[in-house]
């Protein structure tokens, strides 16, 4: 649960962040930030850098879609924060309502996806012409021009990072032991202590 209550506020944060930089309308220029960044001569500070605001010019490109998300994405982060507290602190009657909320952000999460194949397909086309701005003898230059390795570098952070996270927390919630916990917690709290 503590991993979810992470995932939780980095949920809540990445909305808020998305929704604050919408709602401001600077998008930047990738190429401008790629020229810049090149000149530093740092290859991993580049590719943050370049990244970043590719990530944040597909965001405002795509900003009809990238906008209810990140509010939704506000909402169920916050939601996940909160249970996940309850669930830790093993409080009476929570399961069932951490169960609820852990299945609305695996569906979200999912929806999340489907919705923004454009915004991560902007993104990775940006972060391919900015790499091709490296010298060719820069060996993570061949990384940041192959839109293949970003997109698989995509899905795998969603499966892991998010479907296998908020799915195996939703089952480790059905398990028999799970119950056992609540119900001995439920026993050893004193009505009178309750607010």
């Amino acid at each position: 649960m503590l991993l979810t209550w992470l995932i939780g506020v980095r949920g809540f944060l990445a909305g808020c962040e998305t929704a604050m930089y919408l709602r401001g309308g600077m998008a930047p220029d990738v190429m401008a930030v790629a020229e810049q960044a090149r000149d530093h001569g740092e290859p991993f500070q580049f590719t943050y850098l370049v990244l970043e605001a590719a990530q944040a010019r597909a965001l405002s490109l795509h900003q009809d879609v990238s906008f209810p998300l990140s509010i939704g994405k506000v909402l169920l982060g916050g939601l996940l924060v909160i249970a996940s507290g309850l669930a830790l602190g093993g409080r009476p009657g929570t399961r069932g309502f951490v169960l609820q909320v852990l299945v609305a952000n695996l569906a979200f999460a999912a929806v999340e996806y489907a919705l923004t194949r454009g915004v991560r397909g902007a993104w990775i086309d940006m972060v391919a012409q900015a790499g091709a701005l490296l010298p060719p003898d820069i060996p993570e230059r061949a990384g940041l021009t192959n839109p293949g390795l970003w997109w698989t570098a995509e899905r795998v952070r969603f499966v892991v990072f998010e479907l296998a996270i908020l799915g195996s927390a939703a089952l480790a919630m059905t398990r028999e032991r799970t119950k056992l916990y609540f119900q001995a917690v439920a026993r050893t709290v004193d009505p009178r202590d309750e607010p």
